[in-house]
């Protein structure tokens, strides 16, 4: 019986996927459903040839499909600021990640009309998401996905309470467990972008994985 359930819900998730999807072309984007984790992987090892240079911002989504030990195998050349970096390896990191041939990250909110909802707390990822020098991909879970534009918004700032936790930030919302739209210096959510379509001039790819990807 289980084996019909999970059936039933793979058939669900790929409904709501190819809907969206369609969404999310008549927008302009290049999108695509992948069904599983394994095959976004293969999706975005077939639009990054090898040895291009990749910049990943903090994204975990990306992080959980394997991508960067995959890209570097590859011959790829992978820019990221996670680790332990000064503070002046780390701006340059940032700076090497929006001009790379490829910037590979997540979003976090996707509505079902298409748009795509992130939030940052430096402006590093959403900068390079609006203008970018190379393509850019989007890695989405269907876990991200929400109704309305103003639910996107709440499950994008819904995001921020399990960051906050990772990076052991003592913001309201890590010991609230919600979004109580803080003004402390702590505070994660300072710059929001909404994409209702690329931006001109700009090749966007949208993988759309069947799956639970990040926060």
């Amino acid at each position: 019986m289980s084996e019909v359930f999970d059936g039933a819900r793979r058939n669900a998730r790929e409904t709501v996927g190819n809907a969206v999807v369609k969404a999310l072309r008549d927008r302009g984007f290049e999108a695509v459903y992948a069904e599983s984790k394994e095959k976004a992987l293969g999706l975005i090892l077939d639009r990054i040839p090898r040895g291009a240079t990749v910049g990943i911002p903090g994204t975990v989504s990306v992080r959980e499909l394997g991508a960067i030990e995959a890209l570097e195998s590859r011959g790829c050349i992978v820019y990221q600021h996670w680790g332990p970096l000064t503070p002046e390896a780390r701006l340059q990191a940032r700076m090497n990640e929006n001009a790379a041939d490829f910037f590979l990250t997540s979003a976090n909110a996707l509505t079902q009309d298409g748009e795509i909802i992130s939030i940052d707390a430096d402006g590093n990822r959403v900068s390079a998401m609006a203008w970018g020098q190379g393509v850019l991909i989007f890695v989405i879970g269907i876990n991200k996905l929400a109704f309305t534009l103003e639910e996107g918004i709440r499950r994008a700032r819904s995001a921020s309470i399990p960051n906050a936790l990772r990076l052991g930030n003592t913001t309201p919302c890590a010991k609230a467990g919600c979004c109580v739209d803080c003004r402390g210096v702590s505070r994660l959510c300072r710059a929001t972008l909404i994409l209702e379509a690329p931006t001109h001039g700009r090749e966007t790819h949208v993988i759309l994985v069947g799956a639970e990807l990040g926060y």
